[in-house]
């Protein structure tokens, strides 16, 4: 029997310090850091507002300064692609500057910033679309690192019930593919079947979410039978892309999560918190019990434990703070108990 790897789960007022904690609770399970070529960082930066539903640029410096006390001069290279920024017709480079991300190049020495949103060299990830099986491209750079950390924020989704540091590594995706993992969108072939969704002009679902409220983009999305179907795939499709971004250390800064409308119009919580996991599965589970689910509750993470066997969820050897005191029952999305259906997929199959 394999032996389960350690979570931790550190509270405190301080962001910086709980992070750098649990990656201290774990460090002898960190080791390959040691051996890496190419480190990679992937942050959260998935909005242009509000700032929380970003990885707070205290949250990378943490685990860079971590990083360094085991691997002192190895290449850091922190990349994202902005998906919200894809919609306005900004650059990823925008939101960097914006929250102050630049700063990492120069206060610490072999750290680069980049962003995957020109890139054509790509893998192909198979995907299942409302109107037919198809594929996604992910950025084929994603190869040229050979240990990959995962820096996210637990958050409450619109599609995927919750998200946390599996689903972040989809900004390796590639920008004008991203909202295919909803299942809601045709394939990118030119004689692909398209939706409704194919149709409007790149952005339209986004500017919507930013000017109406979120209750009249929940109601329409109710009304919206591709959504009802859309919702039992993304979990599929999670699992799909996961398999070839796999993180190996997955960092959850939890020191303001959001719940609600996520994972951008949401509201803040702060809880104060940081969990880091070299098994990504079990620090997202323990990412999701923090905010009131069952992991079991949140379809990639049951299919990637108890079918693609790639992590397990459980208690068992975690250290650090008890979650059980710290958790808290989140406000569900306004389509919770439509995204819940998930399940009727696997039954049909």
């Amino acid at each position: 029997m394999s032996i389960k790897k350690k979570a931790a789960l550190v509270k405190g007022d301080n962001r910086k310090e709980n992070i750098k904690a649990c990656l201290s609770l774990i460090e002898d399970e960190l080791d390959s850091i040691r051996h890496a070529k190419n480190i990679l960082i992937k942050p959260n930066l998935v909005a242009l507002k509000p700032d929380f539903a970003n990885t707070h640029v205290e949250a990378v410096e943490a685990v860079i300064e971590q990083v360094r006390k085991i691997a002192p001069d190895t290449p850091i290279t922190v990349g994202e692609s902005s998906a919200t920024a894809f919609y306005r017709g900004l650059p990823t480079t925008k939101v960097y500057e914006d929250y102050n991300y630049y700063s990492l190049e120069k206060n610490f020495t072999n750290v680069t910033l980049t962003d995957f949103d020109s890139d054509t060299d790509v893998i192909e990830s198979p995907i299942h679309s409302v109107v037919g099986d198809t594929h996604l491209r992910i950025s084929k750079r994603i190869d040229a690192f050979d240990y990959r950390i995962s820096l996210s924020i637990p958050k409450t989704h619109n599609f995927a019930v919750a998200t946390f540091g599996i689903k972040n590594m989809a900004g390796l995706v590639l920008r004008q593919d991203m909202a295919m993992i909803h299942g809601m969108k045709g394939g990118i072939e030119v004689d692909a079947p398209k939706t409704l969704l194919d149709k409007l002009p790149p952005g339209t679902v986004s500017r919507a979410r930013r000017t109406l409220p979120n209750w009249l983009i929940n109601f329409l999305f109710r009304q919206y039978p591709t959504y009802r179907r859309s919702v039992k795939m993304i979990h599929r499709n999670i699992v799909e892309f996961a398999k070839r971004t796999w993180p190996d250390l997955v960092v959850l800064d939890g020191f303001v999560c959001m719940e609600g409308d996520g994972p951008v119009d949401g509201t803040a919580v702060e809880m104060g918190v940081a969990i880091a996991s070299a098994d990504p599965v079990k620090a997202d589970g323990l990412g999701a019990r923090l905010i009131g689910f069952e992991p079991e509750e949140i379809g990639y993470l049951y299919y990637l434990q108890n079918e693609e066997k790639m992590g397990e969820y459980s208690l068992e050897n975690c250290v650090g703070d008890d979650i059980l005191s710290l958790k808290r029952n989140f406000r569900r999305h306004g389509t919770y108990d439509i995204q819940s259906q998930w399940e009727e997929k696997a039954a049909a199959g």
